[in-house]
């Protein structure tokens, strides 16, 4: 029963005490106050004259002129966070546009390096004669002419170049990219051989005629000596004051030292002032640091039309 009684007064005590410790501070600092009133009355008359005054410079003062405290109200409030969002949306929508482009321009990237080949063709072949060989069964490498192709599809790639500054996207091939590119070029060189009747099997003189007819066509004066006595050349072309020779190599494989060798001979023979070894299937290192010390022209027939 004495419980029923005690708790109500002793929880309402409790609450006295807690609200009462929220103000000591303020309550110790007017019992000082009013006690230094008391003690010492010129203290508190001082206190009085400072309170008058601060309360006549409050009542004069214009209320514009007064400190306001800032209010956030729902309106302002509202007005932030659409802003907010609206700048959260305007991110996000210029993220998704940039993934969108981004998506777009590597989509092109097939049909825009199959478009540098074709514009590019004889750039292309001759890097690919050049860099490609085969062994003794017939199996190509493509170890030297892949980076090559790659680095060449990325310099002339104006969608690469885009990708690159627009958006730091760099361009990545996968293997199975560049063989198909590989087998884009392999059947456009065929392709171009077809055009000059061209097979891997003809015979070497036959090859001969064809380089001396290719010539032809592209105004020279020329013929295939085809002889015991020809000193090493296979075809003689002039044109205007241009004597050129040229070793004619149907070989399978890459063209070595000797085919060099017999036209630098051949050119002080015939006093040219032109050389050229022509092949369908490249050539080695050895004949092409040789053709570079002597000035000899490697070519594919393909290529006649360009000297």
């Amino acid at each position: 029963m004495k419980n029923i009684f005690l708790n109500p007064i002793i929880d309402v005590c409790i609450k006295i005490v807690k609200y009462s410790m929220q103000y000591v501070v303020l309550i110790y600092l007017l019992y000082v106050i009013i006690f230094n009133a008391i003690e010492y009355p010129i203290f508190g008359i001082l206190l009085l004259g400072v309170i008058i005054v601060f309360y006549i410079w409050f009542k004069l003062t214009p209320s514009e002129d007064k400190p306001l405290a800032p209010e956030v109200n729902q309106e302002s409030y509202d007005a932030a966070f659409k802003l907010s969002e609206e700048k959260r949306k305007k991110k996000q929508k210029e993220k998704n546009i940039r993934k969108a482009t981004i998506k777009q321009l590597v989509r092109k990237l097939p049909k825009d390096f199959e478009a540098i080949i074709e514009k590019n063709f004889k750039v292309v072949a001759g890097a690919y004669r050049k860099s490609v060989t085969s062994n003794a069964f017939g199996k190509k490498n493509y170890d030297k002419f892949l980076p090559q192709l790659q680095e060449y599809l990325e310099d002339n790639s104006k969608i690469v170049d885009r990708l690159d500054r627009e958006f730091g996207v760099e361009v990545t091939f996968d293997e199975g990219a560049l063989d198909k590119y590989i087998a884009i070029i392999e059947t456009k060189i065929k392709e171009s051989d077809s055009r000059f009747d061209y097979s891997d099997e003809m015979d070497p003189y036959d090859y001969e005629h064809l380089c001396a007819e290719e010539f032809k066509k592209n105004k020279w004066d020329a013929e295939a000596t085809q002889g015991s006595s020809d000193q090493g050349v296979d075809v003689i072309a002039k044109k205007d004051t241009r004597t050129l020779v040229a070793q004619c190599k149907r070989f399978m494989k890459p063209v070595g030292n000797k085919a060099v060798q017999e036209i630098v001979a051949g050119m002080k023979y015939y006093e040219a002032t032109e050389g050229v070894v022509i092949a369908p299937n490249g050539y080695t290192n050895s004949a092409k640091n040789l053709a570079e010390a002597n000035n000899i022209k490697l070519i594919h027939h393909s290529e006649i039309g360009n000297l």
